[in-house]
């Protein structure tokens, strides 16, 4: 993924899922940034997430995206290696996280091209999302693997995506990573997206707004030479 997203739907949307609900302290912590929606959510910003407590249980944080390696900070990691490398596998088998998104931002084209168009990616039901991820002491990753669905036509990788009814076995420590895998991130679940062409506006960490995702307007013709 371009290292773009978007939450913008009301928090309890990702917390019913998780068997949570909005009585809890979350928004007691919080308060009203709980949920404040957001439309371009960056790197090295903090965003909402949860993994699983001593107890077992889900628990929710605001996060930051930016997981440090000995090669420098990684955003996302390739899932299909992830069991391979030590700095990832021993979270990827016990620290796996649901990262709350309602779409994304992918770029078309080879990443040598100086100019790319820019794609939003959302459930076609408006449903939520969960990334699977990793989680350390500092920060996270995106886990990504293959494309589906209208993602393949667009770009090489997409997140990995946890459908509702399995976020909260995905982050169950008793699996490994690639159990968790195999059962809960079905790669043909992109198929319930939908794309559009959306301008390049949320390259710039500091726009935010609905306008960033919204269809971007075909350029007139033109005008013919006399």
């Amino acid at each position: 993924m371009c290292g773009r997203f978007a939450r913008y739907q009301p928090l309890s949307e990702w917390l019913e899922p998780l068997d949570m609900t909005a009585g809890s302290d979350l928004f007691t912590r919080f308060g009203a940034r709980a949920e404040a929606p957001r439309y371009n959510i960056a790197p090295g910003t903090r965003t909402w997430m949860a993994t699983v407590d001593a107890e077992g249980m889900p628990a929710v944080s605001e996060w930051m995206w930016a997981f440090p390696t000995r090669r420098g900070n990684r955003i996302n990691v390739r899932s299909e290696s992830a069991h391979r490398v030590a700095e990832y596998r021993p979270l990827f088998d016990r620290r796996r996280c649901v990262v709350f998104a309602s779409g994304f931002y992918e770029p078309k084209g080879p990443k040598t091209r100086k100019s790319r168009s820019w794609y939003f990616f959302q459930p076609r039901d408006g449903s939520p999302l969960f990334f699977g991820g990793i989680v350390g002491d500092e920060g996270f990753a995106i886990l990504t693997g293959a494309p589906a669905g209208p993602v393949a036509r667009i770009h090489d990788r997409s997140p990995v995506m946890i459908p509702t009814g399995s976020a909260r076995a995905w982050l169950d420590p008793d699996l490994s990573g690639r159990e968790a895998l195999q059962q809960f991130a079905p790669p043909a679940f992109g198929e319930i997206l939908e794309s559009r062409h959306v301008s390049d506006a949320a390259k710039n960490p500091a726009r935010e707004g609905p306008e960033l995702i919204a269809e971007r307007a075909s350029m007139p013709p033109a005008p013919r030479e006399n």
